[in-house]
């Protein structure tokens, strides 16, 4: 149905425009220290401020930042078989944040599969 724009404008209220925010999901990621080895942890922010924790064992043992490359993995990996489409990622990994936003090379040769695998998710 078509309407001319007297017809649209009389329908509107006379009441402000009021806008409609969504947010993306944020998800936070971070290596942890257990008894027996390294693990990681993951916390995922809905758009309606709500938390959804994972937390996982490493089997091999590895270093902090093959740590926080596997933490980002895993998280991503949720993130597509929850079929989330905007995410905001954060941690407080310098060195990993820089080197998948193109900052920083990544130089160690045991880092560049995690690397190449954490951009083949993000893509």
């Amino acid at each position: 149905m078509c309407l001319d724009n007297d017809e649209l404008l009389e329908d509107l209220p006379d009441d402000g425009v009021m806008l409609v925010e969504t947010k993306s999901w944020q998800l936070y990621f971070d290596r942890t220290t257990r008894n027996r080895g390294a693990g990681v942890g993951i916390v995922f922010v809905t758009p309606s401020g709500g938390l959804v924790l994972y937390s996982f064992s490493l089997l091999e043992t590895c270093s902090n930042s093959m740590a926080e490359y596997e933490a980002i993995i895993i998280g991503l990996e949720l993130a597509i078989e929850m079929h989330i489409n905007h995410l905001e990622v954060f941690s407080d990994s310098q060195l990993i944040i820089r080197q998948i936003n193109g900052q920083y090379e990544v130089r160690n040769a045991k880092l560049l599969p995690l690397y190449q695998r954490t951009k083949n998710l993000m893509a």
